[in-house]
């Protein structure tokens, strides 16, 4: 894979929106300064916590190694599980939570949680104990950094504050600068959406500020996709499913349709997807809570109590 430079561009000012996803966008929308505005705008509150990642990642489990290209599949099943995105997800939550270390909590789920399959290099890192390498990241530009870090886009509320943090946090493993630039993408997306931002202006941001093609619509990518562990073949496309969506449960559909690395599509998508439509189906938000155990819904009860905006707005 491309070694990139760590620099990021800043972001354009009066970037119009255009291609194949412009309907669903806002044709023609020039997009704000989503920096200015961000940081600028008070929080428009609405009722978030990490579940709508959780979700997703239940529904694309059964998937991920079963790959389909339509939108038409049950969300579960009696095989539906929790995967390593879940689990790692909810530590980076709970080590939000507790101001823990984040490698340490990361290491104790895994010994936790050991018949989960993790990552290959994740899992040599994870149980390696050797005073030289426990705390050395890895330079991984796999989606694995992506796919947990959801929890940034809704504990912090400042976007520079989520930036830094999505770095901090990915860099404990996934120090490549592409593995960076996943993490950010995502988390700055979750809390632009939760923010008020729109569909526009989260895409052009997106784009100027990463440089990840957005052009190419589902319809386009879906034939071609295949399973792609690197989250340069993983953020745009998640993306692009949220941003083509109708609500939630549309946005799942959307990201598991692609095929691919299924459940870490749909944990990304499902994490966006949740923050910008106010939240996840109950029907759906129920039966994921289900499947967790009870030391995992306990985080995710505790991270949503310390995090939720009281002041729901639809």
């Amino acid at each position: 894979m491309p070694h990139t430079g760590s620099a990021i561009p800043d972001m354009q000012r009066g970037r119009t929106v255009t291609g194949p996803h412009a309907d669903a966008w806002g044709r023609g929308k020039t997009a704000t300064n989503i920096d200015a505005y961000s940081l600028a705008t008070p929080i428009k509150k609405r009722r978030n916590t990490m579940l709508g990642a959780i979700a997703g990642d239940i529904i694309g489990s059964v998937y991920e190694w079963d790959n389909i290209k339509t939108k038409e599949f049950p969300l579960f099943g009696p095989k539906s599980f929790f995967t390593d995105d879940s689990i790692l997800t909810i530590a980076l939550a709970d080590a939000i939570l507790h101001a823990k270390d984040y490698g340490e909590v990361m290491r104790q789920y895994y010994h936790r949680y050991p018949e989960v399959s993790y990552g290959g290099m994740f899992q040599q890192w994870a149980e390696n104990h050797d005073s030289g390498y426990y705390n050395s990241p890895y330079n991984s530009w796999g989606n694995g950094s992506a796919m947990r870090t959801s929890p940034v886009g809704y504990a912090f509320h400042d976007l520079d504050e989520v930036l830094f943090r999505a770095e901090y946090y990915a860099a404990v493993t996934h120090n490549h600068p592409e593995g960076i630039k996943g993490a950010q993408a995502t988390a700055a997306t979750i809390f632009l959406a939760r923010t008020g931002a729109s569909k526009s202006e989260i895409a052009s941001f997106v784009v100027q500020r990463f440089g990840y093609e957005l052009s190419k619509s589902l319809d386009e990518i879906r034939p071609h996709y295949h399973f792609d562990e690197s989250c340069q073949g993983t953020v745009p496309q998640a993306i692009t499913a949220f941003l083509e969506s109708t609500g939630y449960e549309d946005a799942i559909r959307n990201a598991i349709s692609l095929g691919g690395d299924s459940d870490t599509l749909a944990c990304i998508t499902g994490g966006i997807a949740e923050a910008f439509y106010s939240g996840v189906p109950e029907e759906i938000g129920e039966r994921a809570m289900g499947i967790l155990d009870e030391g995992l819904r306990g985080v995710v009860d505790a991270f949503y109590r310390a995090f939720f905006d009281a002041s729901h707005t639809g």
